[in-house]
Formats: structure tokens, sequence, C-alpha cells
């Protein structure tokens, strides 16, 4: 499991717009990233969490039990942070 002291905070962003997504271009386009970009991040989210979190079907990315386990309380937690930081 991640280390919060080494883990790098934007990878949960990165998460989160996959989860909604379901697509790294989606979710690039979403943030304002390219593809490899997101691919790159998603590689990073992987070891970190010790989980492949999203499997490819078709053209789209489906997330694993673990990914879709933590998609509620990701976006409460990123929005906890946009109200720290307004």
């Amino acid at each position: 499991m991640a280390n919060l002291a080494n883990f790098d905070l934007n990878l949960l962003r990165v998460l989160d717009a996959l989860l909604r997504e379901g697509s790294t271009v989606g979710a690039g386009r979403r943030l304002g990233l390219s593809q490899p970009a997101v691919s790159a991040a998603l590689g990073r989210l992987r070891h970190a969490l010790g989980d492949p979190l999203f499997v490819r079907q078709g053209q789209g990315l489906v997330p694993t039990g673990f990914a879709a386990g933590l998609e509620e309380q990701l976006r409460t937690v990123l929005e906890d942070i946009e109200g720290v930081l307004s």
C-alpha cells in the first residue's frame, strides 16, 4: 500500500478522472493532460496501490473491484481538499 510521504497526490485526480471517463483519452481531456501522461500516471498508481486498477474492455477501461471500491471515498476526499483550498 502507498505511503503518503512518498505518494504524489496529483495521482488521485488522475484516478478520479479514469473512474469517471473510463479511458485514458477521456481522462486526459478532463485533466488537460496527454494520453501518454495519463497512461504513465496509471502505471505509477498501479505500482503504488498494488492493484491493476483497470482492465481493458474493448476501447475502454473497466475498474477492478479495488478501484471501484475507492470511487466514493476518493470523490469525497477530493471535494474536501477543494473546500480547504477555496
